[in-house]
């Protein structure tokens, strides 16, 4: 009330100064425009208030919207920890002692150990070509035949290529053969003797072993060969040089052959996946935490931020407290966060003791996956997850439930502030009208008043003339 009122009375002093400049000739009439926007400035008091309030709503949404999506990026960490099909502490690693011999990969359901490969065959892919072909000829018209497997006269499939007529050079028939859906594809290859057609079979291994007749054309064969390894003792053949099943969850890639070098390949939990697991999780739940303490530090002008008044936050903080120093039993030797080295600090964020997280992640990994995976009983992870689906629920969630009722408040906001200004219009039309009449007496005034004046003087005059006589 107390800057309407200033406003008020500051307006009103200027109308009468400029009515009493009228009055007193200084100037002819007043300055409408400028009399009624100074009280529409006045009246629209309520209406500024009322968009001020807008802006800071609209702060208070955009800082929650912030937690929304901080809040949301944490239940994924948590989820992470807490996955025991695709999460990272389900996931296996692998060694090699000679990785140029045999490499490999492990998924979840790989058997921590070390196996002993020896690899004295590497797969190989059969492919066959033609004599040399003399300048001017080609295989135009020909039919090639191709059986494919290690047994020619019991193949596993055949194909009959026929070389369109048209197709007058040894590069159009190789585009020929490799447009079609053939077991094989075609190139040229040419040397200061002449040019070949080379078929190459396109499965390697015995079971894609060609065999090419052709009646344009000589063909020399040479045979594809399987993989030959044996994993731990067992021998194993393999038609690609990429063995899956040789040891459950575990694929290796042969790179190399050599029958007198045993490969030491280890598989093991991935320690470092889990780590970089954790940290993520960490990182996510600072930055939520960071985000609300934020809110109470005061800036250079010595204000809290936009939700310092906001009771919802210090109930959302209380949740994530609770959340990380909440124990579980019955899921192995770690009961919290903090005994496997993710401690709290003084403001609540949490950081990593190195040494202790180490020690459990290399020494008692699965207890840190029970931890966090455990289901029955439920470990940290089922439980932390629970939480945080209440907490980003998109209609019940409280930081959703915040946002909600402060947009309701904005539009109804909105729709007062459309009323008011509609109401301002009349307003300010009623006031113009007002005004304008007002200027328009003042105007006249001056003349009146200069006629008044020579009326006075006309009466004076003829009462003197009149005492004469």
């Amino acid at each position: 009330m107390g800057a309407f009122s200033s406003g008020y009375s500051s307006a009103l002093g200027d109308i009468l100064s400029q009515v009493n400049d009228a009055f007193s000739g200084k100037s002819t009439g007043i300055n409408v425009t400028s009399v009624v926007s100074e009280l529409m400035q006045v009246k629209e008091q309520p209406m500024t208030q009322m968009q001020n309030e807008q802006t800071t709503i609209n702060s208070q949404i955009s800082a929650l919207t912030n937690i929304t999506t901080q809040l949301t990026a944490l239940q994924s960490s948590i989820q992470e920890l807490e996955d025991p099909i695709n999460g990272a502490l389900s996931q296996m690693t692998t060694g090699s002692s000679d990785s140029s011999i045999v490499s490999a990969s492990a998924d979840r359901t790989a058997t921590a150990g070390t196996h002993t490969i020896v690899v004295s065959q590497l797969a190989t892919v059969s492919s066959s070509y033609s004599g040399y072909i003399p300048s001017g000829s080609s295989l135009a018209g020909a039919t090639i035949n191709v059986a494919y497997g290690p047994d020619p006269s019991h193949p596993l499939k055949t194909d009959t290529i026929n070389i369109p007529t048209t197709d007058t050079t040894l590069a159009k028939a190789a585009s020929y053969v490799n447009s079609g859906s053939y077991g094989v594809t075609a190139n040229v290859v040419t040397d200061s003797t002449g040019s070949r057609l080379v078929l190459t079979s396109k499965t390697s291994g015995a079971a894609g072993n060609l065999t090419v007749t052709s009646s344009a054309a000589g063909f020399s064969n040479a045979a594809g060969l399987d993989a030959q390894l044996t994993v731990d003792g067992v021998p194993v053949d393999s038609a690609t040089n990429t063995v899956a099943g040789a040891i459950t969850g575990v694929t290796l890639s042969l790179g190399a052959a050599d029958k007198n070098t045993s490969v030491l390949v280890s598989v093991e939990p991935d320690t470092n996946g889990g780590a970089t697991a954790i940290q993520n999780f960490i990182t996510a739940y600072n930055a939520v935490v960071g985000s609300i303490n934020s809110q109470y530090k005061l800036d250079s002008n010595g204000n809290e931020g936009v939700l310092a008044g906001d009771s919802m936050l210090q109930t959302l903080q209380g949740e994530l407290l609770g959340m990380v120093s909440s124990a579980v039993s019955g899921v192995g030797q770690y009961t919290n966060l903090q005994s496997m080295g993710i401690e709290m600090q003084n403001d609540g964020t949490l950081q990593i003791n190195s040494s202790v997280l180490s020690n459990a992640l290399s020494n008692d990994y699965g207890d840190v996956q029970k931890f966090f995976q455990s289901t029955s009983p439920a470990g940290w992870g089922q439980l932390a997850n629970t939480e945080m689906t209440q907490l980003t629920d998109s209609t019940l969630g409280p930081v959703a439930v915040d946002i909600n009722g402060l947009t309701q408040t904005n539009s109804d906001l909105s729709t007062q502030i459309s009323d008011f200004q509609a109401s301002m219009a009349q307003v300010q039309q009623q006031l113009t009208s007002q005004y304008d009449a007002l200027d328009a007496l003042l105007i006249q005034y001056p003349a009146q008043i200069q006629a008044a004046t020579a009326q006075l003087a006309s009466l004076s005059g003829t009462s003197s003339g009149s005492n004469q006589g």
